[in-house]
């Protein structure tokens, strides 16, 4: 884009609408061209070539050969004729036509040639008439460009009005012979010729039909004849449209003629007329057949006008002399004489309304530019008015636009009276009314708000600004005043519609003018406003005597003294030589220096453009008396004291250099305090002086009034510097804010390693070497010297506690990027490589390691503070070919691990060092699984093999093996971690898949063998399937498939100690199991003890029952004597004997039927009843049993409701009880489901 700006800027401003209008060219046919081009290139390359498509001008070029050919004062008039446009078919005669009927030969030997060379398209100029024959090639023609060509010339020949005529000429025999579809086709092309004739002409126009060669027919010549002698032209009108098939009965409306013929006619000649009656109907049927394929409606296009039909021949008595011919109208020597005269005259007006158009032009171009001007300059007061009414101050900028436009506006203006001599008399009141109210609004929208702020706020003006408002006010172009104001401007207006009157003389060195502002800009005005204002008013504006104008008088009320205006000065001056020196004795005083320098800073910059303005006001005497002898008769004598602002202003431009001078040193003291507080310790120690003082005198004086006032910059520098280094002796710290200590290393957290190099090389170094060279010959009292190397060496511990906390960062910053197992391997790939992102970190921190020299007790606390990264040196020390040797154990050790983890290895295959640490923490005496059944390493992947190693802290594990490396380069603590990270992640990596495949089998475990199980009774009571005591047999830990299952994949995790289970030791805070799992691993490792030995045999579940007294029997004089519980092949029997407890043991897998009884004797009768309980349908029926019975208050006595046998009410139920301790299903319920 710069480049394009560039060459731009390059074209002179009155070629860029050339040079644009070349560029809209050349994009736009660029791509025509290529088009073009790839058309060609498209194009068919075989032997015959396919014909070039029509010139789009191609007939227009041949109508303007045409009449290129005629007499130049013809050419006009041979325009406007009417025009014939013969068509047919090829054969047709049209040629013939045309020469019988138009007589164009005639023409041509008096000097009015047709054009008859052209193979597309013959022009015959006849006496009335101009006939374009259409040739058979053309009407052939279908093609866009064909219609393109005949649309421009037919819009050349017919688009002025003039009068058309179509004539179609066909063949009798050519109509009668040829195909219908070839004829319809002919009609069709002929139909298309005609719609572009009539979308040209925007209508319908007369078209007619000529059939030809119709002498060779027999009896013509003899019909022609009895028509011509019967006055009846041989041309006859066409049917409407719809009744085209009457032109197949047309002969017999002549048949009236031939009873005429009879008698009129020689036997012969009658007999070849009959003839031709009876015969000749063929060729106007086919002519129907024609003009009904013609006349097919179409309605996107005119319907043509069919009029005529007419027959021809080459004989002229048998033929209509008039196919070619217009209306009489058109036809007549008066109408052509009209339509000629009408045309001259309209071409008269014409031509004299382009002769007076430039003058209107003119006068238009000048009220246009008078009326624009008027509007801009009526725009510009109404933005005045809206923004003063809105109590909105109007700034220069916000009007210098609009004056700018309504000035170009007056200059466009002025520039339109050129050209013409008299509008230079036109409008001269408008013109002159536009120029003053550009004036005027220039006045009040920049003057008037100067001096009106002067008159509201004395204080913010001086009195010599308020002259040279004034002066402007006031100024003309033609007074010298004005050229005063205009001499001392650096750019002048020159616009058209302002005469200067005289040439404004320099007030001043020309040089100086242009190296700073004019006074003009001094005052707050703007100089292209004044300049216009000043160019346009003529004669100088007066201000009325009226309270309305009141803002352009004097705006001071009392009168002017010296010492009020040099007060300022004065007040500066003393201030500034207080705060140097009470700075310089007290250092108490310093932490105020800054704040009491920042709050002069407004006061010395106003003193700073009081002092540049001065020098721009030394016309101020003239511009007083030039004032005074003004033609607006401004009143001076009401600037009361304005002597004394003469001598403030020789006052000051007398002292100019001390002044500045003055100034000057305040501003290097404020940007040397600034300097100061952005310095370290080490570089104000060897700084001399608070600022470097300049190449001005040593002593300034400036008498202001009746005091002097002295400054010497290069004493109160050095002043001010050992009351900041006695400050500094006193607080430990100085008095501008720099940070010490940790909120130092705070700051700049955000650094890197580098930028502490960086500083270290370009800034710590060098200062503590510049401090250890210039301490030296500093010629300072050694307890000085000692306090000033202890600054430096508290400022280097600080540096040294940072760049070791930026080392830490720096090794810290390094991550691991590999965070899911398909990044792995590429990760591990990168650290192989000689270049890595934990390479480029060693690299780093080796570099940064690099401080030697640290020579000097200086560098003490850095020495120590890089100490612990020094074995990343050593090992990042490249050889000679640049490769880091000391780095190639771990990077084998990075690539041995991922050529492990891409490795497949076969099904039931697992390496033997993936695996030591697995088959060690196998039980020895634990029964070995199935050898088709796969143990935990055969179920993960090598990075899960490999992680599991790393997890049981394997000696031959990857981690261990790199711990062993960073022992042997002494690396520590937080230094290990980069190189540990990549094997921590496959750790972590691989942790995950161990618990995914740990989760998934226990689960499938689970459901295989757990939950058919626990969801039956007695693992649930509520349950009302039953577990066949067989199916038990997984849960036995002999040859369980369950716990086969456990030692096969579970045992290489967890253990059982005691009466749980845990994981292994080394897992126990690393590895996630399954929720639930250790748990239910224990309840089933203590049930799978209490079914079953050692030896894998059942054992009988070992309960306590005690006898309990026997209930009362049901009826009088019976008794109850026995109560049994039978489980099985166990009974136990209660007489009422002693309670005790008695061993009854369950055989939990053989329960067969568990009852209760009672036996009732009667001693009366000897008679014994019996009262039971049983439960016969179940594999546990003792724990159904054992379960059925009703709590009671002691928990270890259970009792049952037992009724006695026939009874059939309440009264025959009796309770028994016995003591249970322990209950056998509490095992299964523990299981955890």
């Amino acid at each position: 884009m710069d480049v394009i700006k560039k060459l731009i800027a390059f074209i002179p401003p009155k070629w860029k609408p050339y040079a644009l209008l070349l560029v809209a060219l050349l994009a736009i046919g660029i791509p025509l061209f290529l088009v073009w081009r790839a058309k060609r290139k498209s194009a068919p390359a075989g032997g015959t070539a396919a014909p070039e498509p029509l010139a789009k001008n191609r007939l227009r070029k041949v109508r303007e050969k045409f009449l290129a050919g005629l007499p130049l004062r013809h050419r006009v008039a041979v325009r406007d004729l009417p025009g014939v446009v013969v068509m047919g078919p090829a054969g047709a005669g049209k040629s013939r036509l045309i020469e019988l009927d138009l007589d164009w030969k005639r023409q041509a030997r008096q000097f009015l040639p047709s054009l008859l060379t052209d193979s597309l398209l013959q022009v015959y100029l006849g006496a009335d008439v101009v006939a374009q024959e259409v040739s058979p090639q053309l009407l052939e023609d279908e093609s866009p460009q064909a219609r393109e060509a005949l649309r421009r010339l037919w819009r050349d020949s017919f688009g002025g009005g003039q009068q058309a005529l179509a004539v179609l000429v066909l063949d009798a025999r050519w109509l009668q012979d040829t195909p219908p579809d070839e004829v319809r086709r002919a009609a069709q092309l002929l139909r298309g010729k005609l719609n572009l004739l009539a979308e040209v002409r925007g209508g319908a126009f007369e078209t007619r039909v000529c059939l030809t060669h119709l002498d060779e027919r027999e009896g013509y010549a003899d019909f022609a004849k009895l028509l011509r002698a019967h006055h009846v032209p041989l041309r006859f009108p066409l049917p409407p449209p719809g009744q085209e098939g009457k032109l197949g009965s047309l002969l017999k409306a002549q048949e009236q003629y031939l009873a005429l013929g009879l008698t009129a006619l020689p036997v012969e000649s009658f007999e070849r007329l009959e003839r031709f009656y009876s015969e000749g109907h063929a060729p106007f049927e086919a002519l129907s057949r024609f003009v009904t394929a013609l006349m097919e409606g179409q309605t996107l296009a005119y319907a043509p006008r069919l009029a005529t039909v007419s027959l021809s021949s080459a004989d002229k008595d048998a033929r209509d002399p008039d196919v070619l011919s217009v209306s009489a109208e058109a036809s007549t020597a008066r109408a052509v004489h009209d339509r000629y005269l009408h045309t001259h005259l309209r071409r008269a007006v014409l031509l004299g309304l382009a002769f007076a158009l430039p003058l209107l032009a003119a006068y238009g171009h000048f009220a246009w530019r008078l009326g624009q001007a008027s509007t801009r300059v009526q725009r510009f007061e109404d933005m005045v008015q809206r923004m003063r009414d809105q109590g909105q101050a109007v700034s220069g900028a916000a009007v210098q636009e609009p004056v700018l436009a309504a000035g170009h506006s007056l200059d466009s203006l002025w520039s339109a009276m050129n050209t013409w001599p008299l509008l230079r008399y036109s409008f001269t009141g408008a013109r002159e009314d536009l120029r003053q109210r550009l004036a005027r609004g220039i006045r009040e929208a920049h003057i008037r708000p100067a001096l009106e702020k002067c008159h509201r706020q004395p204080d913010t003006c001086r009195p010599e600004q308020v002259v040279y408002l004034l002066a402007t006010l006031h100024g003309s172009r033609e007074e010298p005043l004005g050229q005063l104001v205009l001499s001392s401007l650096k750019t002048r207006p020159n616009w058209s519609f302002v005469s200067e009157g005289g040439t404004a003389e320099p007030a001043g060195d020309v040089a100086a003018l242009e190296a700073g502002r004019s006074w003009v800009t001094a005052v707050g005005l703007n100089e292209s406003l004044v300049a216009d204002y000043v160019t346009m008013s003529n004669p100088p504006w007066s201000a009325p005597d009226t309270p309305e104008a009141s803002w352009a008088r004097w705006p001071f009320p009392e009168p002017l003294t010296l010492e009020a205006q040099l007060m300022p000065w004065q007040a500066h001056l003393r201030r500034l030589q207080d705060l140097l020196a009470n700075r310089a004795v007290e250092p108490r005083e310093l932490e105020r220096l800054d704040a009491d320098l920042e709050a002069m800073q407004d006061e010395r910059r106003r003193l700073q453009a009081l002092l540049d303005d001065s020098a721009r006001f030394s016309s101020l005497p003239r511009a007083l008396e030039l004032l005074a002898a003004s033609e607006a008769r401004v009143d001076t004598s009401r600037f009361r004291g304005i002597p004394s602002t003469l001598k403030t202003v020789a006052w000051i431009n007398d002292h100019r250099d001390a002044l500045t001078n003055v100034l000057r040193m305040e501003e290097e003291a404020y940007l040397g305090v600034k300097a100061v507080q952005k310095m370290t310790v080490a570089e104000l120690l060897v700084r001399d002086g608070l600022w470097l003082p300049g190449n001005g005198p040593a002593v300034l004086q400036v008498p202001v009034l009746q005091s002097t006032f002295e400054f010497r910059p290069k004493d109160g520098s050095r002043l001010l510097h050992q009351a900041l280094l006695r400050y500094h002796e006193k607080t430990g710290r100085l008095p501008f804010g720099v940070m010490e200590g940790e909120e130092a290393v705070a700051s700049r957290s955000g650094a890197t390693l580098a930028a502490d190099r960086l500083e270290f090389d370009t800034r710590l170094r060098p200062l503590v070497d510049e401090f250890t060279t210039r301490i030296k010959g500093a010629g300072l009292p050694v307890e000085e010297v000692s306090q000033r190397q202890e600054h430096v060496r508290r400022k280097v511990n600080q540096f040294a506690y940072q760049y070791r906390n930026r080392l830490f960062q720096r090794v810290s910053t390094y991550r691991f990027q590999a965070v899911i197992p398909a990044l792995l391997a590429e990760e591990l790939s990168r650290l192989t490589q000689p270049s890595s992102e934990l390479v480029d970190m060693l690299r780093d921190v080796a570099q940064g390691v690099a401080l030697e020299p640290l020579d000097g007790p200086f560098y003490e606390s850095l020495r120590n503070a890089v100490a612990p990264f020094k074995p990343i040196a050593t090992v990042m020390k490249p050889d000679e070919t640049g490769n880091y040797t000391a780095l190639n154990p771990y990077r084998a050790l990075v690539a041995q691990m991922s050529d492990e983890l891409n490795a497949v290895p076969r099904p039931g295959v697992v390496p033997a060092e993936a695996t030591a640490s697995l088959n060690g923490g196998l039980a020895t005496g634990s029964a070995q699984p199935a050898s088709g059944a796969a143990k935990l390493p055969e179920l993960l992947t090598p990075l899960g093999r490999l992680a599991f190693a790393m997890m049981l802290e394997d000696d031959t594990s990857y981690l261990r093996k790199v711990d062993a490396w960073l022992d042997q380069q002494g690396l520590i603590g937080e230094l290990r971690q980069p190189f540990r990270q990549p094997f921590l992640a496959v750790r972590e990596l691989g942790q995950r898949e161990i618990e995914r495949t740990l989760e998934r089998q226990w689960d499938d475990a689970s459901g295989r063998f757990l939950r058919p199980l626990l969801g039956r009774y007695p693992f649930t009571p509520d349950a009302s399937q039953e577990v066949d005591p067989g199916d038990l047999e997984v849960l036995r830990k002999q040859d369980g498939a369950f716990w086969e299952f456990v030692t096969r994949v579970l045992a290489p995790v967890c253990e059982e100690r005691g009466s749980e289970w845990v994981a292994r030791g080394a897992l126990q805070s690393r590895l996630s199991l399954p929720q639930g799992m250790l748990p239910t691993l224990g309840r089933l490792s203590r049930l799978a003890r209490m079914l079953w030995d050692t030896e894998g045999r059942p054992r009988p579940l070992m309960l306590q029952v005690m006898p309990l007294p026997l209930p009362k029997a049901p009826t009088q004089g019976s008794f109850v004597t026995l109560g049994s519980l039978k489980c099985g092949k166990t009974t136990f029997l209660a007489y009422n004997q002693s309670p005790s407890w008695q061993e009854f043991p369950l055989a939990w897998w053989d329960q067969q039927t568990a009852s209760l009884m009672l036996e009732v004797r009667a001693p009366a009768d000897q008679s014994v009843q019996y009262a039971s309980l049983e439960k016969s349908r179940s594999a546990w029926s003792c724990f159904r049993l054992l379960e059925s019975s009703q709590s009671t208050e002691d928990p270890q006595h259970r009792r049952w409701s037992l009724r006695a046998r026939g009874a059939t009410s309440t009264d025959g139920v009796m309770d028994l009880r016995f003591g249970l301790k322990g209950e056998p299903w509490i095992p299964f319920r523990e299981v955890p489901r």
